[in-house]
């Protein structure tokens, strides 16, 4: 049986001296492991398609659940990436991070576009490592359904309060008129600025083609990054060794 789809290589493996295990996000079958054979050699026709973080047009074999590679055409190499030991280092997090919560032979729909943003973002380098981190922590959170709720306070429903406060274990804001009855013992909550709260809302609420359109002071942002980073590892319930990787290189 042949596949033929478009997907974002997200880990490569060596097989001997010339073959690779390639790891493929792809909006039909989440991420497909594939055998690319001959592709470190560089006669391969397959090579530049089949490089870590290329945009490429995969034709698969299938046997049950085994996938080789036949051929790919390349459609966008995100070459500033690997110039550059931090991107690089982010970008491996990201990736680690989608192996992980996508399921093989099930729809991914929206990780690859998704990706391919964040990945044209880290390859442009027009906004900070951090900012980068922080929108795709959030949203990746609101893709795989944990998305908080930060529509009002979820006690008395008051959207505006010049204090708010984000409770993690239930995802979810309280305000400071609420704050104090709170019945929720033990939960890790932590206050909001208006600044951070409104861009916690405008990275939920986008589309993906719109959420890096956001500007933060450098302190808010701070705090933005530390928040979505928490987030996104409490509701996975684990850390990654690429994320451990990125901040000894920062």
């Amino acid at each position: 049986m042949l596949v033929t789809v478009e997907g974002i290589v997200i880990g490569r493996r060596s097989i001997g001296e010339t073959s690779c295990f390639i790891d493929v996000l792809t909006d039909e079958y989440g991420v497909i492991e594939a055998v690319a054979h001959g592709v470190k050699k560089l006669t391969s026709k397959n090579a530049g398609a089949a490089n870590l973080f290329s945009y490429s047009k995969f034709c698969f074999s299938k046997t049950g659940l085994r996938y080789t590679l036949n051929s790919a055409e390349p459609k966008y190499s995100f070459h500033g990436i690997s110039g550059d030991l931090e991107y690089l280092a982010l970008a491996a997090y990201f990736a680690e991070v989608i192996k992980y919560s996508s399921a093989a032979e099930q729809e991914a729909n929206g990780f690859l576009r998704f990706m391919a943003i964040t990945l044209y973002e880290l390859d442009k380098k027009r906004y900070s490592l951090d900012f980068i981190k922080a929108v795709f922590e959030l949203y990746i959170s609101v893709l795989l359904g944990f998305s908080p709720d930060l529509r009002a306070c979820t006690v008395c429903a008051n959207y505006e309060h010049e204090k708010m406060f984000f409770d993690y274990d239930e995802a979810c804001i309280i305000c400071g008129d609420c704050i104090d009855s709170y019945d929720m013992p033990g939960n890790d909550i932590f206050p909001l600025s208006q600044e951070v709260l409104y861009a916690m809302r405008y990275i939920v609420y986008s589309p993906a083609d719109k959420i890096y359109k956001l500007t933060l002071n450098e302190q808010d942002l701070k705090v933005l990054s530390g928040i979505t980073e928490k987030f996104l590892l409490k509701q996975l319930d684990r850390s990654f060794k690429s994320l451990d990787y990125y901040r000894s290189v920062k």
